[in-house]
């Protein structure tokens, strides 16, 4: 297999494992659960699991302390801020909304790579991305009406630092083991809620068996496949490629919204599914060409 569908399968494997974000997190609310315990849940166990593999795998967990550093503030600062922007995001807007100003990170991971010199610009990948955006916006249904000034600052905030740790990623993570770089992530991400439920006294530890379920597959699908398909992906496509894919995650999450959690959906989503997949094939059929010849 070409290292660029190997690539793509990893990062749409990494999207269906983000699509079930939203469905286990409204579990464990209703479950009773709030963001601090559910976001310190999910990165303790996704950090002791991954943990747990490495070690059965005979991989070892010793890395450079300098990357040991950036990896502490990519997890703990980047992943762990986008986490609760995105959270806060969601308290001011629809969902639909909030997840379409999270979705404009790949615009933005595509500005900073070609601004920053670590990818080059085609016209086959903007036309995919305008693509996969006209779909994106189809699948959610967004709705502008009473936009809350400070929700829109929280979407945007978190699309920009979610851009910014995926390009820092791209340029730092080659030469590493996913599942090692997974690990740091999570764990640092996990140390910092931590600190702030226990500080703050909002960790809720007497939770439902429905509530431990959800957060527990919170930290194997979202977070565990999510993080390292990304970054396994990242590896043989380059971050903007990557982040064009990971559009497929809006699509996988309506359909495991009507299937889990008996929504509806409409004509338009479903023209919207096809254009995000169209832009995806422009990009790995037509896009993928260019480089190739370029190259």
């Amino acid at each position: 297999m070409k290292q660029q569908h190997t690539g793509a399968l990893l990062v749409a494997a990494s999207a269906a494992g983000f699509a079930t974000l939203a469905i286990f997190i409204k579990f464990a609310y209703a479950a009773g659960a709030n963001i601090i315990t559910i976001l310190a849940g999910r990165f303790v166990i996704a950090a002791i699991c991954l943990a747990l593999i490495l070690r059965m795998r005979g991989i070892s967990l010793a890395i450079d302390r300098n990357l040991m550093k950036q990896l502490f503030f990519m997890g703990g600062i980047g992943y762990g801020a986008m986490s609760l922007l995105f959270a806060s995001s969601l308290k001011h807007l629809p969902a639909s909304l909030a997840a379409m100003l999270l979705y404009t990170y790949p615009a933005l991971v595509s500005v900073l790579s070609f601004g920053l010199g670590d990818e080059q610009y085609t016209w086959q990948k903007g036309l995919a991305l305008a693509i996969c955006f006209s779909g994106l916006f189809l699948v959610l249904g967004v709705s502008f009406d009473n936009l809350s000034m400070l929700g829109l600052v929280f979407g945007l905030g978190a699309a920009f630092v979610y851009s910014v740790y995926i390009v820092v990623g791209n340029r730092f993570l080659k030469n590493v083991n996913p599942m090692v770089t997974t690990t740091y992530v999570c764990a640092s991400a996990a140390a910092i809620f931590i600190l702030v439920g226990t500080v703050t006294g909002t960790l809720i530890l007497n939770l439902s068996l429905q509530g431990w379920l959800a957060i527990i597959g919170i930290a194997l699908l979202p977070t565990i496949i999510g993080i390292m398909g990304f970054f396994a992906g990242m590896i043989h496509i380059g971050a903007t490629n990557a982040s064009i894919i990971s559009t497929l995650e809006p699509v996988m999450t309506v359909l495991l919204s009507v299937a889990l959690l008996n929504e509806k959906i409409t004509p338009l989503q479903v023209g919207g599914g096809v254009l995000i997949l169209g832009g995806i094939l422009i990009l790995q059929l037509w896009a993928g060409k260019s480089e190739v010849a370029e190259g």
